[in-house]
C-alpha cells in the first residue's frame, strides 16, 4: 500500500501477505483475501508534489487496463513511465508478468508477477525490469484535494 509520509512524500505505509482465510459460515468454500477497501467514495487522494497527468476520469468513475511497460532503457528518453507523476485516481494494480521497479519518492522498490499495488493518487513512476512488466489496472477517479 503506497501512501505519503510526514513531509507528502510518496512511499510504502504497509507491506501485507495476502493469505485467503476459510470461509464463513454459508461461505459456500470460497476463501476470501480482503486487499483494500474504501470508507467514501470516490475516496480522497494526499496532496502530492510531482507532475499532475490528466487520465480523464471524473471522480467516482472507474476504468480498467492493462498496461504495458518496455524494459527500462537508461540511455533512452525518458517517458511519463519514468518520470514521477501523480493523477486524481486511486490505481489498484496487479503485475500480471515481468517485473521492475515502482518508483516513489523515498526510493525505488522491486515489484513481480503476482503482486499488487495500491495507488490512492500518489506520486510514483514504474520502470520496467529486463524483459518489461504488464500490469493490468483498475482506476477510479477522485478529486483532486482541496487547496489550503
Amino acid at each position: 500500500m503506497t501512501g505519503v509520509d510526514a513531509e507528502g512524500r510518496s512511499c510504502i505505509v504497509d507491506v501485507v501477505e495476502v493469505v485467503p482465510k476459510p470461509p464463513a459460515e454459508g461461505g459456500h468454500g470460497v476463501e476470501v483475501a480482503r486487499v483494500f477497501a474504501t470508507t467514501q467514495s470516490p475516496p480522497p487522494r494526499a496532496p502530492a508534489l510531482g507532475d499532475a497527468v490528466d487520465v480523464r476520469l471524473a471522480p467516482g468513475m472507474l476504468r480498467w487496463m492493462v498496461v504495458e511497460h518496455p524494459a527500462y532503457d537508461p540511455d533512452g528518453p525518458p517517458s511519463t513511465s519514468t518520470s514521477i507523476h501523480h493523477s486524481d485516481a486511486l490505481d489498484l494494480v496487479f503485475v500480471h508478468e515481468g517485473g521492475g521497479e515502482l518508483l516513489l519518492q523515498d526510493g525505488a522498490h522491486p515489484v513481480s508477477a503476482g503482486d499488487l499495488i495500491v495507488m490512492p493518487g500518489v506520486d510514483h513512476a514504474m520502470r520496467g525490469g529486463p524483459g518489461g512488466c504488464r500490469l493490468v489496472v483498475v482506476s477510479v477517479g477522485t478529486a483532486p484535494p482541496e487547496a489550503p
